[in-house]
């Protein structure tokens, strides 16, 4: 079996030990990112302990340092190849940084895949020559690649972040892409362990469909306990509140530390959200909801959203928002109030709730 290869300015190196070391010498000390890569390269090449090694970002908490061993490392290569059908000679695009989970982990399927593997340095308007059979990147990063970049994918991986019904349409209606799928997964479960299919807009209110092996319940705050036995993943509590059906598919309802509680009613943001999304016209580009203090309720639920104001009544178009609402998710959890302004997000496409609360 030939071995992959790791492609970089027009430059060739076999996906292998030797062709490590020499990346390494003769690309690593040219920039902080490329040495990242030389390092995990080295790494998973000389049968080294961990398999990976990332620290989280912190955006929900402290950072952790969190290591993951070769087996559980390989298992979770194996199930993104097998889940979304790449095969050896796959031609992917490394455009997240290794020094977190995912980047590593593409690094990683193309070494014992045998891909071949186009690196393009991380940024928020990643670009690439010609056409590839897969890339996985941030909602921020393929906004930035749609809009500044260049390059095309056969399949598109979405994670670390939420998806916006403007973010998709544009992905939909583009040539430059054919197939967008979405991950649920954290660094400490090693990427992403459930999928969805994102072909429409309305997919965004879907449920994601956990991999083979991995079992996914809520516990007594309703919060996901996830189970991966092969990922050597096994009770891990989350704060991430989701909606658990029969056959082990599931919602997510967004952060424990988002919901709102307004006069006694607990409000799932992202409840409201998944309502709106059935009802979201073209011409907003994005939306939140989010609790504002209320001097009788403690919070009211408000609907922020963001785009290019129609012509016409706008009031009256907030208010029939509001009516339709009611009839999908109830009047003590449908906003009080509707308004126009931006949606604060974080460089990684999260939604900055906390800054508009």
């Amino acid at each position: 079996m030939t071995s992959g290869r790791i492609e970089w300015n027009r430059q060739c190196w076999p996906a292998t030990s030797m062709g490590a070391k020499e990346f390494g010498r003769t690309q690593g000390r040219r920039s902080a990112w490329l040495g990242d890569v030389a390092e995990v390269w080295q790494r998973w090449c000389a049968g080294e302990e961990p398999g990976l090694a990332v620290t989280t970002s912190g955006t929900t908490g402290t950072p952790k340092h969190i290591r993951h061993s070769r087996s559980a490392t390989a298992y979770s290569v194996a199930q993104t190849a097998d889940a979304l059908g790449l095969d050896e000679g796959c031609h992917a695009v490394l455009a997240l940084p290794t020094t977190f989970v995912a980047g590593q982990a593409m690094l990683v399927r193309a070494l014992v895949g045998h891909w071949r593997l186009t690196l393009v340095e991380p940024s928020a308007t990643p670009s690439w020559s010609g056409s590839c059979d897969f890339v996985a990147m941030t909602p921020h990063q393929t906004l930035g690649w749609l809009e500044h970049g260049s390059g095309s994918a056969t399949t598109l991986l979405l994670g670390g972040g939420p998806v916006s019904p403007a973010l998709l349409r544009a992905l939909l209606a583009s040539p430059r892409v054919s197939t967008v799928w979405e991950g649920f997964g954290m660094s400490e479960t090693l990427t992403h362990v459930a999928l969805r299919h994102l072909d429409n807009v309305q997919a965004l209110a879907a449920p994601f469909a956990p991999l083979p092996g991995t079992h996914i319940t809520a516990d007594t705050h309703g919060c996901a306990r996830i189970d991966a036995p092969g990922r050597e993943v096994h009770g891990l509590s989350t704060s991430d509140l989701v909606d658990v059906s029969d056959g082990g598919s599931f919602l997510w309802l967004g952060r424990r530390d988002d919901v709102i509680n307004s006069g006694g009613v607990l409000v799932h943001p992202m409840e409201v959200e998944r309502a709106f999304h059935k009802l979201c016209p073209d011409w907003v580009q994005d939306f939140v909801v989010y609790g504002r203090p209320d001097d009788t309720l403690g919070f009211e639920v408000v609907l922020r959203v963001q785009g290019v104001e129609p012509a016409g009544d706008l009031d009256r178009v907030f208010q029939t928002w509001r009516t339709q609402l009611k009839a999908l998710v109830g009047t003590a959890k449908t906003p009080r109030s509707v308004e126009l302004g931006d949606v604060p997000r974080s460089v990684r496409g999260k939604v900055l709730r906390r800054a508009l609360s």
